[in-house]
């Protein structure tokens, strides 16, 4: 057997010659004496006990106190934790209905600020209706305004032409046969009246407002023509 001097551990490999927890030089003890085995002799003595005699059975005092228990340390963990929850939420709860109740009056003062309607402010079905057709008689007179206003317009254009000179002019229109002759000075608005043939004579009683149809640039000239008077582009007239 070997032994570490410095921490006193005893190896049984004789082979390990180092400590395997300080690392220190072992040193070989000496052999132990080998265990002697006492031995009894043949014949054992005996001791004779009375037969009258009762060995003595020793009995401890009963103790009539209570035995005093000790309350666990986790237990008295788990009923601090559960107080504290309690306080917690008896002060969320009583924060919540304190604001809630001053919401409630804030609510209430703004209610009370707001002003009430009167007689004259609370609109009738009937006074709805008179405000509705006073609005449908403002929109129909400004149409009929407009009207007024363009027909003012064409009246004018017709009366006042570029020239006083009455002339005549030949229809030039081989590409579709005719002129058309319109109502109004454009080919969109104007309205056709009738068709003059190609090479057809139609008097130009003026021409005032210049303009174009399509990629051609021409004036729209006031003309008669069989009796009927209207609007021509003289692009497609050739003026004696």
């Amino acid at each position: 057997m070997k032994q570490c001097p410095v921490c006193k551990t005893t190896y049984t490999d004789e082979t390990l010659r180092f400590c395997l927890n300080d690392g220190t030089n072992l040193v070989s003890l000496p052999d132990v004496a080998e265990t002697v085995q006492m031995s009894f002799d043949k014949n054992p003595v005996r001791i004779n006990i009375p037969p009258d005699s009762t060995p003595t059975v020793f009995t401890p005092p009963i103790s009539n106190q209570p035995v005093k228990k000790g309350v666990s340390p986790a237990v008295v963990g788990i009923l601090v934790g559960l107080l504290v929850i309690m306080i917690i939420g008896f002060a969320a709860f009583a924060a919540f209905v304190a604001f809630k109740s001053d919401g409630d009056k804030n609510t209430i003062v703004a209610n009370s600020t707001k002003p009430t309607p009167t007689a004259s402010q609370t609109a009738t079905p009937d006074d709805q209706n008179a405000e509705l057709k006073e609005k449908l008689a403002n929109l129909e007179k400004q149409v009929q305004d407009q009207k007024n206003r363009k027909n003012k317009t064409t009246v004018e254009t017709f009366s006042t032409p570029q020239s006083s000179t009455i002339t005549t002019a030949r229809v030039n229109s081989p590409g579709d046969g005719f002129l058309a002759l319109r109502t109004e000075p454009s080919s969109e608005t104007g309205e056709r009246i009738t068709k003059i043939p190609h090479g057809a004579t139609v008097t130009v009683v003026g021409c005032p407002r210049p303009s174009n149809v399509g990629k051609m640039r021409g004036r729209w000239c006031q003309i008669t023509y069989n009796g009927q008077s209207g609007w021509a582009f003289d692009a497609f007239m050739i003026f004696n």
